[in-house]
């Protein structure tokens, strides 16, 4: 009992130091999750057993996740240095975790999956799984191999001058399944255990890199998403075109610089919205937009017509993924007020800006105007994606978004309080579960899309009028939140 009670500290570590203060995170993601179990076994009834086996090999992925997470926490590198044993207790308990979720993964999907290969090939195939992931919380750029790395390996041909390897591995498997899933398990072993570090330099930087993304994690919980810095170099790189783009039209509006409330505004709107000034906002669109069309244009060039004929499958998550891109700015708008606050003192005594009521207003338009344009503007690239997949109950996502992205920007800035992580995520998962539910209404119900649009734009013009109708008899907007 004495010899385990180590290794049950490390092992239940990312349990016993959550936050028993804030345990709203945990309950909303079990609430959803539960939500989506409970979805797809509605419209999947006769393969429920599939649905639930599925949603557990899941959950037993994201436990592992979370510890891996704890455990390279717990690799301090003076601790890793100093303490003795304190390592190779460290590498026990990962591979005694490792082990046991990757053969739970693997039963689960053998035992109720249908049309699954051997437990032997599910078993490597979790374990080898669980291991990427293992490395790719340590070292973030891995995931970028799961984005762009098999456009890449077909359309280079390699799984062509590769065949033959495979081929003769897969004979080797065939001859001997249990010798060669062991010293597979032993390759993959070995890897987790270079996980860890001893203590080193590189161990000290990859630490550090690793603390400095946490933090960066923590500011965007709270609103502030200026961390590119925590990404290291590769952040710096992808920030370079942003960080000149922003000198650029600062040079601009001071070179143009008028005592009049419209100069004035486009100096502050510098100031007041920070990252998410509409000028990030049209880079990373057009990036995104690059990035998009290269990926599809290989995608298609490679997979032919048979990745035309069922790329459509999977438009639903790709709709999410486009609204969320578009609308999830809105959300962090008025939270930048919040982080600026220290320097609006100054901006309130700029010759010729508004005061009392008309400084309320033309802060609160500077936010709806970037929102209400940011919405035409993913509505429409919706509204595209949505003829090319053949499905337009995906515009039930923008109207979904419309009236929560109306009323987030509409707050009075001077009763705000410090950003946390409910006022950032909250509204994200919102907006997602209200375009679910208009797209269940759609398909399920049959109803119209027009009066889905109707009902989102009568509840936001109602709420917009109710909330402009604050902000203007507010105290005055700048600073904000000094009186929250």
């Amino acid at each position: 009992m004495n010899a385990a009670n180590p290794y049950n500290q490390m092992l239940l570590a990312f349990w016993r130091q959550r936050d028993r203060e804030a345990p709203w995170g945990r309950r909303l993601l079990l609430v959803l999750m539960l939500l989506s179990v409970g979805a797809s076994v509605y419209f999947s009834s006769q393969l429920w057993p599939a649905v639930l086996a599925g949603s557990a090999a899941l959950a037993l992925a994201s436990t592992w996740m979370s510890i891996v997470g704890s455990l390279l926490m717990q690799n301090h590198p003076h601790v890793a240095r100093f303490v003795p044993g304190h390592l190779r207790q460290l590498r026990e308990a990962a591979i005694a975790a490792w082990l046991l979720l990757s053969l739970g993964c693997a039963m689960l999907l053998w035992a109720f999956m249908p049309s699954m290969p051997s437990l032997a090939v599910l078993m490597l195939i979790a374990a080898a799984t669980l291991l990427f992931a293992a490395w790719a919380i340590r070292n973030w750029q891995l995931w970028l191999v799961v984005s762009f790395g098999p456009a890449l390996f077909f359309a280079s041909g390699l799984e062509r001058r590769l065949s033959s390897l495979w081929q003769a591995l897969g004979d080797a498997w065939v001859a001997q399944p249990l010798s060669a899933l062991a010293l597979c398990l032993m390759v993959l072993g070995w890897g987790l255990l270079r996980l860890f570090g001893r203590g080193d330099e590189a161990h000290r930087e990859s630490y550090a890199c690793r603390g400095r993304m946490q933090r960066a994690a923590r500011d965007g919980m709270g609103g502030r998403r200026d961390g590119s810095e925590a990404f290291g170099r590769l952040g710096e790189w992808v920030a370079y075109p942003f960080r000149n783009a922003r000198a650029a039209w600062l040079r601009h509006v001071l070179a143009t610089a008028r005592p009049t409330e419209r100069s004035v505004l486009r100096r502050a709107e510098i100031v007041l919205n920070g990252p998410q000034h509409w000028l990030h906002q049209l880079l990373a669109a057009l990036i995104g937009a690059v990035v998009a069309t290269l990926c599809f244009t290989t995608a298609f060039a490679v997979f032919g017509q048979g990745l035309q004929d069922n790329w459509k499958h999977g438009a639903y998550g790709m709709a999410i993924g486009l609204s969320s891109m578009g609308f999830n700015p809105a959300f962090a708008l008025p939270n930048m007020l919040w982080h600026s606050r220290h320097e609006q003192a100054l901006l309130h005594l700029l010759p010729g800006m508004p005061q009392g009521s008309a400084q309320n207003r033309a802060v609160a338009w500077m936010q709806l105007r970037q929102t209400l344009i940011a919405w035409v503007v993913t509505a429409l690239l919706l509204a595209l994606f949505a003829w090319a997949a053949g499905d337009f109950g995906l515009l039930c996502l923008a109207f979904g978004a419309m009236p929560l992205c109306v009323a987030c920007v509409l707050r009075v800035p001077s009763r705000m309080t410090a950003p946390a992580a409910p006022s950032t995520v909250v509204p994200v998962f919102a907006f997602i579960l209200l375009g679910w539910g208009m797209y269940f209404l759609h398909q399920r119900l049959q109803l119209q899309l027009a009066a889905l649009g109707a009902a989102s734009l009568a509840v936001t013009v109602m709420l917009g009028l109710w909330r402009w109708r604050a902000v203007t008899r507010a105290p005055r907007a700048l600073p904000a939140g000094r009186l929250g």
